[in-house]
């Protein structure tokens, strides 16, 4: 059979009249089975009366879903991203430094991705001063107009006071400097948050976690000048690398300081009562409890 007098049907998804297959060949619609064919009827004299044209079922042509537009990124999720960016990148500087020293990634390797990440690490560096400038001249801007709301205030009350100002327009104007100077007060509580959100780097890690990329960042300079010396590692790497690594851990040094510090202390206090109680100065009571004090402390200090 040809494709001139092939079996078709009309397609109740697309209209198209289509091959008279299972699915529709436009579409993908299944296509309804045709009905057997009639048996001719003998000749009869005269022509046969005229049947009244089939008329498909109406096809309902879907209109396609309309675009939507995203609901604009917020200052918070703005912030949030960036900040998480940067904690990312440390991270990811710190682990290839890991692998480097572990002699996991060839040396172009390590130096491409390292050159990549410092690189990002700038620019989201850049971008939070710069979005903390904006904030900040948006902070001025509001302190600026809330100072001077309150001063109108201040004035509307006085001039009341002295009947200059009757009690219903007192009342009006009140309501509205009020409503005025809470926007603004509020207003100004949402941008100090978000500036210093934009302030707190490295906020979404633990003191303990800043600890840990701490270690791991000094034992990998400290395996990379061996592996220099060595000359397992070209003195080029090291010199790229070197600056950017002692100021990152003077960065973390910076975050924990304080919390080093309190360590230190706390870990003093248990060496000498250690000493003390071999001394036989405490009992064994005694000592427990003040152990179980100290480390306690300890523990809860890099949570």
């Amino acid at each position: 059979m040809s494709e001139f007098n092939e079996p078709r049907v009309r397609c109740p998804g697309c209209g198209k009249i289509a091959p008279a297959m299972k699915y529709c060949i436009y579409c993908g619609v299944k296509l309804p089975e045709l009905a057997p064919p009639a048996i001719k009827p003998p000749q009869q004299a005269g022509p046969l009366p005229s049947l009244p044209p089939t008329i498909p079922p109406p096809v309902t042509i879907q209109a396609p879903p309309r675009a939507t537009t995203p609901p604009p990124v917020t200052a918070k999720e703005e912030i949030t991203s960036l900040m998480s960016g940067i904690e990312a990148l440390y991270e990811r500087k710190i682990t290839l430094l890991d692998l480097f020293r572990s002699d996991e990634v060839a040396e172009p390797v390590f130096l491409k991705l390292y050159n990549e990440y410092d690189g990002k690490l700038n620019s989201f560096m850049r971008a939070r001063e710069i979005k903390t400038g904006e904030l900040q001249d948006k902070l001025e801007e509001k302190d600026k107009r809330l100072t001077e709301t309150s001063s109108k205030l201040e004035e509307l009350e006085v001039r009341h006071k002295v009947g200059e100002v009757d009690n219903n327009v007192y009342s009006q104007q009140m309501e509205s400097l009020k409503t005025e100077e809470r926007e603004l007060s509020e207003s100004s509580k949402t941008l100090k948050t978000h500036i210093s959100n934009l302030e707190n780097l490295m906020s979404g890690k633990k003191p303990g976690q800043i600890r840990d990329l701490e270690s791991k960042l000094q034992m990998s300079l400290s395996d990379l000048a061996r592996l220099t010396s060595e000359g397992k590692v070209s003195a080029e790497a090291m010199k790229a690398v070197k600056p950017d690594v002692e100021e990152t851990l003077t960065f973390f040094d910076s975050l924990i300081k304080e919390k080093k510090e309190k360590d230190r202390v706390l870990r003093e206090q248990l060496e000498t009562l250690q000493t003390r109680y071999k001394l036989n100065e405490l009992s064994i009571e005694e000592y427990e409890r003040k152990k179980h004090e100290l480390q306690t402390e300890l523990d809860k200090l890099w949570v």
